[in-house]
C-alpha cells in the first residue's frame, strides 16, 4: 500500500455569537466555497453570466486556454474531475491486461459499475475498477498529469470509494491486488494470537477468499452473512482506509504535479459513516445527495446532510440523485428544485446550478436533462446579490445534537429525524461530531458543548470512555436531552422562534461570528408547495416571533426583507421585553430578513 498522507484537523471549537451557538473549526482551513458561490456541476461558458457562475466545482474541461477564459468570465476556482468507478473507456484502451485493473468478487468474478449497465466499449461492459490494482493506479496517476496540466485550480474525484464501496454491496474486492495487500495489513495490525485462533499460522500466505470459501462461504451468500464472518470487520476497515489513504496521495502528487496548493472535493453524500472518512483531507465535499423527487414535496434529507457537514467543518456543493433530476425531467417541476436550491443557502450551502443534469432509471439507465435557463438564473443571480448576507455567516444555536460515528457504523444512533424534527419546529441546532477511529480528528469535548443550552442525544450511543465523560458532565449539568423528550428541550429552550398565520414555513437564523455590526439574517423558507401546479402557495399576514434570548444583547429595531424579484422592503420590528415581533404581508419562495 501506498503511504497514508493525512491532514490533520482539530477537534471543533465554537465561536460565541452573543451567547447562542455559531459552529466552527478549532483550526479550519481557509473556506474554499463561499456561501454565496453559484457552483456548476457542468461546464457551460453560455450559462456563466446568466447564473453568476464562480466556482466550476466538478467536470471542468481539461483545457488551458478555456480555463483561462473562464477565470475571465469571472469563475474563481475552476476544478476538473477524475473518476474512480466511471473510466471504462480509458482503461480498456490504455492496456491489453485491463482485466487485471477490475476488481473481483468472492467467485473471482470481475463486475460491472451497476448504474452503467448501458455502457460498453469494445464489446466490454464497463468493469468496476479495482483501486488497490497496480495498473489502475498507472492510468489513474496518467490521468492526473493530463488534468493538471490544464492549470485547473482543483481536483474532484467521482465515486473516490473506489473499491472499498464494493465490499459491502457487491461482494468485491477479492482481486489477487487486494489478497496481497490485506495480508499485509492483518500482519501489522491483527495479533498472532487471533490469527491463530483462526487457524491462520502463516500470514505470508494467507489469502482471504480461499479461506472463506473454504469454510463453505458460496459467493452469493456472501453479502448476507458478511457482517458475521470471520475477519469481516477487518477486511472491511483495510478496504476503507486502502482507499482513503489513496485519495491522500493522490491529491499530495496533484499538488506536486501543480506545484501549488489544489482544493480537493469528492463525490461523497455524506449519508453514512463511510462516505465521512475522507473529510478531513477535503476542502469540500461536491456531491450528489438525495431530495426524494417522486414524493413531490419539498425535501428534507438534506438538512441533516448539511448540518452534519458543518459539524464536520467542510462545505457541501450539492446536485440531486440521477433519480431525482429523471424525475423533473419527466415531469417539469421546476419550482421544487428551486426550493431545494433555496434551502441549500439558508443552510449555508450551495445547491450547484441545474442547467444540465444527470438523469438514470433502471429503465432508461444514463440519459440527459437541458433546464430551461429562465426557470432557475435567476434565484442564483438572487444568491450573487445578497452576498454580503450570507458570506461569513454562520447558523446560530442553542441547541447542540450529537452525531455518534461509532453507533452509526452499527446502524443506531440515527439523528436524521432529530434535525428534521427541529427544523420543522422551528429550533436553531447545529450537530457536534463524536468520532472514532475513522474519524479520529472529531471529538466532543467540554469546551465544545459547553455552551449549548440544550444537548440533544438519540437513544444509543457507542461512545468511547473520553466523550462518554464529556456527555456525563452535560447531563450533571442538567442540560442533556434524550430524543425524542420534547417536553425536556421546551424546558430548556423555549421556542425560539414561532410563526403565526401560517404553517410549513421554516425560518433559519444565521450571524457573522463576532461582529455585532453585522445584521443577523433570518431565512425564511416557504415549504406550501402545490404539487399538481408544480408552485410554492404565498402566504399572507405572517407574524414572526423571535425570542431575545436567541440572540442576547441585542436589540434588532430595524428590518429589510429581501426576495427573489421584488425589491426590498422596509418593515417594522416590535421589540418586547421576551420577544421581537415582525409582520410580513406576504411571503413567497425564500425572505431573507436583514435585521439591525
Amino acid at each position: 500500500m501506498r503511504a497514508c498522507v493525512r491532514v490533520r484537523v482539530c477537534g471543533l471549537a465554537v465561536a460565541i455569537l452573543a451567547g447562542s451557538w455559531c459552529a466552527m473549526g478549532a483550526e479550519r482551513q481557509a473556506r474554499a466555497i463561499r456561501r454565496s458561490d453559484v457552483v456548476f456541476m457542468y461546464d457551460n461558458p453560455q450559462r456563466y453570466e446568466a447564473y453568476g457562475a464562480t466556482v466550476m466545482g466538478w467536470a471542468g474541461r481539461r483545457d488551458a486556454d478555456h480555463i483561462r477564459a473562464a477565470h475571465a468570465a469571472g469563475v474563481r476556482q475552476f476544478s476538473c474531475s477524475v473518476g474512480f468507478l466511471t473510466e471504462g473507456r480509458g482503461v480498456i484502451d490504455f492496456s491489453e491486461d485491463f482485466l487485471d485493473a477490475a476488481c473481483r468478487n468472492l467467485a473471482g468474478e470481475p463486475f460491472i459499475v451497476p448504474w452503467l449497465w448501458d455502457h460498453q466499449h469494445k464489446g466490454h461492459k464497463y468493469y468496476w475498477w479495482c483501486t488497490n490494482s497496480p495498473l489502475y493506479r498507472k492510468y489513474l496517476f496518467q490521468r492526473l498529469a493530463e488534468t493538471v496540466a490544464a492549470g485547473c485550480d482543483g481536483l474532484h474525484i467521482d465515486d473516490y470509494r473506489g473499491t472499498s464501496g464494493s465490499v459491502t454491496w457487491r461482494a468485491g474486492g477479492f482481486c489477487p491486488h487486494c489478497l496481497a495487500a490485506f495480508r499485509e495489513y492483518l500482519a501489522r495490525h491483527v495479533p498472532a494470537e487471533k490469527l491463530a485462533k483462526l487457524g491462520i499460522r502463516d500470514v505470508k500466505t494467507f489469502d482471504y477468499r480461499r479461506f472463506l470459501l473454504d469454510r463453505g462461504v458460496k459467493p452469493d451468500e456472501y453479502n448476507r452473512r458478511r457482517a458475521g464472518l470471520p475477519l469481516a470487520e477487518e477486511f472491511h476497515h483495510f478496504q476503507v482506509m486502502a482507499d482513503n489513504d489513496f485519495v491522500a496521495a493522490y491529491h499530495k502528487r496533484a499538488c506536486e504535479l501543480a506545484g501549488r496548493k489544489l482544493t480537493l472535493s469528492v463525490n461523497s453524500g455524506l449519508s453514512s459513516p463511510h462516505a465521512l472518512v475522507v473529510a478531513p483531507h477535503l476542502s469540500y465535499f461536491c456531491c450528489e445527495v438525495g431530495h426524494g423527487a417522486p414524493r413531490r414535496k419539498p425535501a428534507t434529507h438534506p438538512v441533516y446532510i448539511y448540518k452534519l457537514a458543518d459539524g464536520l467543518d467542510r462545505p457541501v456543493c450539492s446536485t440531486a440523485a440521477g433519480q431525482d433530476w429523471a424525475f423533473v425531467a419527466e415531469h417539469k417541476t421546476y419550482e421544487l428544485v428551486r426550493t431545494w436550491a433555496a434551502m441549500s443557502y439558508a443552510f449555508g450551502h450551495n445547491l450547484m446550478a441545474p442547467h444540465r443534469q444527470w438523469c438514470y432509471t433502471k429503465a432508461k439507465g444514463t440519459h440527459w436533462t437541458e433546464a430551461p435557463t429562465d426557470e432557475y438564473a435567476w434565484v442564483y443571480r438572487f444568491v450573487r446579490a445578497q452576498a454580503r448576507l450570507l458570506d461569513g455567516y454562520e447558523a446560530v444555536a442553542p441547541v447542540a445534537v450529537v452525531y455518534d460515528n461509532a453507533a452509526n457504523r452499527r446502524g443506531r444512533g440515527r439523528i436524521e429525524g432529530i434535525c428534521t424534527d427541529l427544523a420543522a419546529a422551528n429550533t436553531p441546532f447545529r450537530v457536534a461530531v463524536a468520532g472514532d477511529h475513522w474519524l479520529p480528528d472529531y471529538r466532543l469535548t467540554a469546551g465544545d458543548l459547553a455552551r449549548a443550552r440544550a444537548v440533544i442525544v438519540p437513544k444509543q450511543l457507542d461512545l468511547d470512555a473520553a466523550q462518554r465523560t464529556v456527555l456525563d458532565g452535560v447531563k450533571a449539568a442538567g442540560r442533556l436531552v434524550t430524543w425524542p423528550d420534547r417536553a425536556g428541550l421546551t424546558k430548556l429552550v423555549p421556542p425560539p422562534i414561532r410563526i403565526e398565520g401560517a404553517g410549513n414555513l421554516w425560518a433559519v437564523p444565521r450571524a457573522k461570528p463576532g461582529d455585532r455590526k453585522a445584521p443577523v439574517v433570518i431565512h425564511l423558507l416557504n415549504r406550501n408547495y402545490d404539487p399538481k401546479a408544480d408552485r410554492i402557495v404565498p402566504r399572507k399576514d405572517v407574524t414572526l416571533h423571535l425570542r431575545r434570548d436567541l440572540l442576547p444583547g441585542r436589540k434588532l429595531t430595524k428590518v429589510t426583507a429581501h426576495a427573489p424579484k421584488a425589491k426590498p422592503l422596509a418593515l417594522r420590528a416590535t421589540v418586547g421585553d421576551t420577544e421581537t415581533t415582525i409582520a410580513l404581508s406576504h411571503v413567497g419562495l425564500w425572505t431573507l430578513i436583514e435585521l439591525h
